[in-house]
């Protein structure tokens, strides 16, 4: 059976070297001669013998066509009849967890060692792939390669490390397509992880891998382990600063926590936290409902113990400080036995910038703004034709009472501050024109609504504005009528469907957009006991006074406020520089790989940020046998490749030699070949 029986047609293509074979046969031409007595009698056995080459020939040509056209017409056999090196030849995808966890103990030499059994294990007609997992990476540490070329494979292998990120099952099974590759053999896919709970997904169905795969788990996590974390460290007053920490160990611990400022420890406090309770175990059957897949934990999985510490803040100076809280002593994961925070020990600046230093709008502003106690604000009234030449980093936040007052050169500069983590207030009055650049950049500006109204609508769920009463007193007798941009959102809405103030972000900054000036002509705002508590609630807001000790997260992005124009640089918490000369085109996004402090530089000065781990990876409970058995069944085979419509399907239990039968041509067109170059060669007939 063939399965494409018509190229057999082809074999009428024998006759092709038959018909030059037999016009090549040149017949004896006779000539007349008088006399041969002085002629040497001819061997007749050269002739015969020079025939026999021919033929020969001859055949290897007939049977190169009919090899040729019995490959590609795709002859069956039983299997038992193809020599195969390994009919169950796999490729072995190696995956492997380079998450904070598998920092824990001894579990990345386990992982490493199931590795290399891996690769010691694979069989001839095999193939090895490497691919670390971690963060937002799903990176190939060594392309698929042969089983011979294994050395290679384990070269790589001893070159990863464990890092600081969290991994997502989700992203590394959707993702897996692209790093496996399209034209391969049957996937085994080797996790090798401790199969953390927090890895999975929101959505269960992102753990379906591509289709022919066969998924094997290696945990490295099944030994019991406890962990203990600092979850978060917040200001608690002026002078004290509150450490949480919690723990899945099921004894009591007795720890001390202790406060480190700018590298010089401060405060030291006892800490005793556990033990942390059992699970009790959920059975159908017994009143209780079915487990839920996604976050019931196995039976005798112990819940986390908290506890809080207080630590004292020394006196320090009106400057930017590093903090650190940690533990004492270390456990088998000591990288979140630390936090890293900023600590600010100075009263927020706000900027009041207006069209004049004296102006009304100004001090209107800048007295409501001073009038809040808790956070103390202070602030700083500054001219439009000042803001040029200003450091604008050193201000929490800036208000501008007159927004058609500054320069296009200021404008950039106010752009600048807010895109790289700035917070500014807005207000929109007489002389605004659109712009394509800086703040208001994709806001449509219209006209002057000199209808009066008021409002109709109040987000009482944004910080700013929880106080809702008495905006139904203020008359807007005019206001700059504002399209916003599709990103942008409405806080307060005006009767006529105007929006009166517009939440905008910008880079890594926020901004507000007011779009009515403090003008008595324009409306009675600042004459209303509500503007005080709105001015002081905003700069509350935009300063971040009131928050906790702020922190980035390991893997997170992060908007640095750097852009290429401006240059400058990043240096890690080990000092070295993070930006290459090729990077610097995406200075304004950082992804911090490793906890501590970064410093960002700039012309404007230098400032601090703060990276902590993803707690996430602190929590070390496992996925459950359900959820796990349940990550298998999404497996699903390979689609049936499609088959010409002029093709039999090949017949159960039968496979194709068309493969063998084309190197067995090879063999044949170079033994042609080299008969040809003997038996047809030019002989020239050499004087005795």
């Amino acid at each position: 059976m063939f399965l494409t029986p018509a190229i057999l047609a082809g074999l009428l293509a024998i006759g092709l070297p038959l018909w030059l074979h037999r016009v090549a046969r040149a017949n004896p031409t006779r000539h007349p001669f008088a006399s041969l007595m002085l002629l040497e009698a001819s061997e007749t056995q050269r002739t015969a013998k020079r025939t026999l080459r021919y033929w020969l020939l001859l055949a290897l040509r007939v049977l190169l066509l009919i090899v040729l056209v019995l490959a590609f017409a795709g002859p069956l056999v039983p299997p038992r009849a193809v020599p195969v090196v390994n009919r169950d030849a796999r490729l072995h995808a190696i995956v492997l967890d380079t998450s904070l966890s598998m920092q824990y103990g001894d579990r990345w030499q386990r992982a490493v060692d199931a590795a290399r059994d891996i690769i010691d294990g694979a069989r001839p007609g095999d193939q090895l792939l490497l691919v670390e997992a971690a963060g937002r990476r799903i990176q190939v540490a060594h392309t698929a390669v042969g089983v011979n070329q294994r050395d290679a494979v384990r070269t790589a292998l001893g070159e990863l490390r464990p890092g600081n990120e969290r991994l997502d099952y989700g992203l590394l099974m959707s993702t897996a397509s692209a790093w496996l590759g399209t034209a391969r053999l049957p996937v085994e896919l080797h996790v090798i992880s401790d199969m953390q709970q927090s890895a999975t997904p929101l959505r269960f169905a992102d753990l379906e891998p591509p289709a022919g795969t066969r998924s094997v788990f290696h945990d490295m996590g099944a030994e019991p382990s406890s962990n203990t974390f600092i979850e978060t460290v917040q200001r608690e007053g002026a002078n004290e600063v509150a450490a949480h920490v919690r723990t899945s160990a099921t004894t009591v611990l007795k720890l001390e926590a202790v406060l480190v400022i700018d590298g010089v420890e401060t405060a030291r406090r006892p800490l005793q936290i556990g033990p942390a309770r059992l699970l009790p175990g959920l059975r159908e059957g017994e009143g209780n409902p079915p487990p839920d897949l996604l976050v019931q934990a196995r039976q005798g999985d112990a819940a986390l113990a908290n506890a809080r510490v207080l630590l004292p803040l020394p006196t320090l100076n009106a400057n930017t400080h590093r903090m650190e809280v940690r533990l004492e002593p270390q456990d088998a994961l000591p990288q979140d036995d630390r936090h890293f925070s900023i600590l600010e020990r100075s009263n927020p600046r706000v900027l009041v910038v207006s069209r004049s230093r004296d102006a009304d709008d100004a001090l209107y502003a800048a007295a409501a703004i001073g009038s809040a106690s808790a956070p103390r604000l202070d602030t700083e009234q500054r001219p439009a034709s000042e803001i040029e030449g200003r450091n604008l980093q050193s201000y929490a936040a800036i208000v501008i009472t007159d927004m058609a007052a500054l320069s296009s050169a200021a404008g950039a500069r106010i752009a600048d501050y807010v895109s790289g983590g700035g917070a500014a207030l807005v207000m929109l009055g007489p002389g605004m024109s659109e712009q394509r650049s800086g703040v208001l950049a994709g806001l449509s500006l219209r006209t002057v609504v000199t209808k009066p109204t008021r409002v109709s609508h109040v987000e009482v769920s944004h910080p700013a504005l929880r106080n809702a009463d008495g905006w139904q007193d203020v008359h807007f007798l005019r206001y700059l009528r504002v399209a916003p941009g599709e990103q942008d959102k409405v806080l307060i809405g005006l009767q006529d469907g105007g929006p009166l103030l517009i939440e905008r972000s910008v880079g890594a900054g926020r901004l507000l957009v007011l779009t009515t000036p403090l003008a008595r002509d324009w409306n009675d705002f600042a004459t209303h006991p509500l503007f005080v508590n709105f001015m002081a609630q905003t700069a509350n807001w935009l300063t971040g006074a009131g928050a906790a000790t702020a922190s980035a997260r390991v893997g997170a992005v992060v908007m640095t406020g750097l852009t290429a124009a401006q240059g400058g640089q990043i240096f890690d918490p080990q000092g070295r520089r993070v930006l290459t000369l090729d990077a610097t085109a995406n200075a304004d996004r950082l992804i911090p790989e490793q906890s501590g402090f970064y410093e960002i530089r700039t012309g404007a000065g230098a400032r601090w940020l703060a990276v902590n781990n993803d707690i996430r990876e602190s929590n070390l409970a496992r996925m459950s046998d359900q959820s796990r058995q349940r990550w298998l069944k999404l497996e699903r085979p390979e689609s049936p490749t499609s088959v010409a419509p002029d093709a039999n399907p090949a017949t159960p239990g039968r496979v194709s030699i068309g493969y063998w039968l084309l190197l067995l041509a090879m063999l044949l067109a170079v033994a042609q070949i080299l008969a040809a170059n003997h038996f047809l060669a030019v002989r020239r007939e050499v004087p005795r």
